[in-house]
């Protein structure tokens, strides 16, 4: 596997004639790579986490959306040959993930060479080259499954794949071992000093990141599972008990701010900036398919969640004050009325064309209200402490004006479930619940169900693009999808 990138790395001179300001460019280049592999040269979040098996419908049928139906249809044999774009292609060549890895071990290998840099600055620095290679293994399994993993610079030599579980625990492993280095959180602090918070890796997010790892291994490594969720109990109380006041839930009237990015209430977030005329792909933002209104020239959004479900989540005799803030007067309509999503309605011009977005805000990946619901999740599949479960899951709803959680037992695992739905609404999650909970094959959790016959086969998955074959003979294929 070959991932260099010529035009990022200058060699040893680089290094050794190196300077803070050099590495810190590095560094915020292996952001840009990511944000280029998930955001602007495909749908990755969207398509991915948010369309596949769930309960949208597109507005029109022809070419252009098509990629819709064959994404909730669980059909990527169809939608690999119908598009060769940002809504299926893209996102099955990983080459571009697989660059920001290797720069990521290239910063490790490297950094101790540059002249004039404190033990600090190394530290930091290798700590953010950590949380972003981990954070695109995680990325890579979720997709994938089996992947090839490496750590070694320079990396040039074909490679297997390796078990999603041993690549998960490796990472956990890496990223561990990073904290317990930093106990005062000195190299990876809580938020960045001098940056908007989320825009770089902090503590928060490495504690997240590692929840979400061991919660995606229940599934797959299920004879483990009350470790993994010991391990996300642990982890949920040091991010929510021991954060010092760095991250907390805002009031949903600043809800245009949470969704702008920058706040207290995101630990990672993708930046965007729309307003450099660069190039943008806007079906990358899952605000663009569901409002209209941003845009005169529009007459309906390009998918709607079907009524059946908008009812299930936000019942309309039950109080909840994200139903007005995240969506228009038109929730409650039939199948078919133009009715939009406003959760993260930010709009804004981009590109030299004036064409508009209705998001110029930042992509949420990792955001506060997750890790409380994954916190209680744990502590309830754990049988053990439900008041802290209630306590936490109740957070999220005094927070929307919602009347509070009283189940127990099954109840409340249905509850906690039902709320990350209605919670991260368009956030990258959804499918990803769906999988690793097991409720890809329940009708009563997934409009569109995977069985376990095609799930074990490898149906979950995304299917591996041909360039990953190129000169690696060690490479295979998922092959439900050949």
């Amino acid at each position: 596997m070959n991932v260099k990138s010529d035009e990022k790395l200058s060699g040893d001179d680089f290094w050794s004639n190196g300077n803070d300001a050099d590495v810190n460019a590095f560094v915020l280049s292996i952001y840009a790579s990511f944000r280029n592999a998930t955001m602007i040269n495909s749908a990755y979040i969207v398509n991915a986490g948010d369309l596949r098996c769930a309960p949208v419908v597109p507005y029109l049928t022809g070419n252009e959306d098509n990629y819709i139906t064959y994404l909730t249809d669980n059909n990527l044999k169809e939608l690999m040959g119908s598009y060769n774009d940002w809504r299926s292609q893209n996102i099955i060549r990983w080459k571009s993930l697989y660059e920001v890895i290797q720069s990521a071990n290239i910063l490790l290998e490297e950094v101790g060479n540059v002249p004039g840099l404190t033990e600090t600055q190394i530290q930091s620095y290798r700590s953010e080259a950590i949380f972003m290679r981990n954070l695109t293994y995680f990325f890579l399994v979720r997709v994938f499954g089996d992947v090839p993993y490496f750590t070694n610079a320079y990396n040039q030599e074909p490679l297997p794949r390796t078990n999603m579980i041993q690549v998960l625990q490796n990472c956990l492993a890496d990223m561990q071992a990073m904290l317990d280095a930093d106990p005062q959180a000195a190299y990876l602090p809580w938020i960045q000093p001098g940056a908007r918070p989320g825009i770089r890796a902090n503590r928060g997010a490495a504690l997240l990141l590692m929840m979400h790892m061991n919660m995606w291994m229940v599934r797959f490594d299920a004879g483990e599972k009350d470790s993994y969720y010991q391990k996300v109990v642990s982890l949920g109380n040091e991010l929510v008990n021991n954060n010092g006041g760095a991250y907390y839930l805002l009031s949903l009237n600043r809800n245009v701010d949470i969704f702008r990015g920058g706040t207290a209430e995101t630990f990672f977030e993708i930046a965007q900036n729309v307003n450099a005329n660069e190039v943008f792909t806007p079906y990358a933002n899952f605000s663009n398919l569901v409002t209209y209104k941003y845009q005169g020239a529009l007459v309906r959004p390009r998918l709607y969640y079907t009524y059946e479900f908008l009812k299930r989540i936000f019942p309309p005799d039950v109080v909840d004050n994200r139903r007005e803030a995240w969506f228009d007067e038109d929730i409650y309509q039939a199948d078919g009325t133009p009715k939009q999503i406003t959760k993260f309605w930010n709009p804004d011009t981009y590109g030299t064309m004036g064409a508009y977005t209705s998001n110029a805000g930042n992509q949420i990946v990792l955001r506060y209200a997750d890790a409380l619901l994954l916190y209680a999740e744990a502590l309830t599949e754990l049988g053990g402490d439900e008041t802290k479960a209630r306590e936490l899951v109740n957070m999220v709803r005094n927070r929307a004006g919602a009347p509070e959680v009283t189940a127990s037992g099954n109840e409340l695992k249905d509850a906690i479930y039902w709320e990350r739905v209605r919670e991260l609404i368009g956030e990258g999650q959804y499918y990803f619940d769906l999988v690793r909970t097991g409720k890809i094959h329940d009708r009563t959790y997934c409009y569109h169900p995977i069985t376990r016959s095609n799930f074990n086969a490898g149906a979950w998955t995304w299917p591996i693009h041909a360039d990953a074959f190129v000169n690696n003979t060690k490479m295979t294929y998922n092959l439900y999808w050949q």
